[in-house]
């Protein structure tokens, strides 16, 4: 797609669909411009498709993009042994982390909405799995118009993510300033 004065490539496409909420069904890429490397949502009517960018390509991970240079400048044997001790240190951290908190023996959210993992690695209940999605401010399903910060959870109450996990408890928001920032409406060519 093209936007005013920038380019971008789509990465994911999803066809989730909350009745009256925006959902993003097209995810791109930007490849230029202000936002170059920043991952945007956008509606079908505001990305001209190409007949081959269907094709979703799977994005890789600020994390894997960080190992790759790390590797590539390991040049003897020392560098190699000090980041090999380096991976040994973190690793036991970084796998206890994962399916603890909230979700713990639950669906999680990003599996039961089928978020695009470039989406899901970046959203804030990803992130902080602690809590609930709907205790979240700025979650991806949360950014209903343009120029919110995902702090409204009207979506929360029509979502089934709540409505299995919610238990019909009050929804308010417990952890603010770490979600996604919605963007502003631009016009694609």
């Amino acid at each position: 797609p093209e936007l005013a004065d920038e380019s971008g490539e789509i990465v994911e496409m999803q066809t989730q669909e909350f009745e009256k909420y925006t959902v993003y069904p097209v995810w791109v890429k930007m490849l230029s411009g202000e936002r170059k490397g920043k991952i945007y949502g956008f509606q079908y009517g505001e990305v001209e498709m190409l007949p081959k960018a269907f094709t979703g390509k799977t994005m890789k991970t600020k994390v894997m993009e960080q190992l790759e240079e790390i590797l590539r400048g390991a040049t003897t044997f020392e560098d190699i042994a000090e980041i090999e001790k380096a991976i040994s240190e973190v690793k036991g951290s970084i796998l206890a982390e994962e399916g603890v908190g909230f979700w713990k023996d639950k669906t999680p959210c990003w599996e039961m909405l089928r978020c695009p993992e470039a989406i899901r690695n970046e959203c804030p209940a990803f992130k902080h799995q602690g809590l609930p999605c709907w205790q979240i401010e700025g979650t991806y399903s949360k950014l209903d118009d343009y120029g919110t910060k995902g702090d409204r959870t009207d979506i929360c109450r029509v979502c089934r993510v709540y409505k299995r996990w919610g238990q019909g408890e009050p929804i308010e928001i417990k952890l603010a300033g770490q979600g996604f920032n919605a963007i502003p409406k631009t016009a694609v060519k």
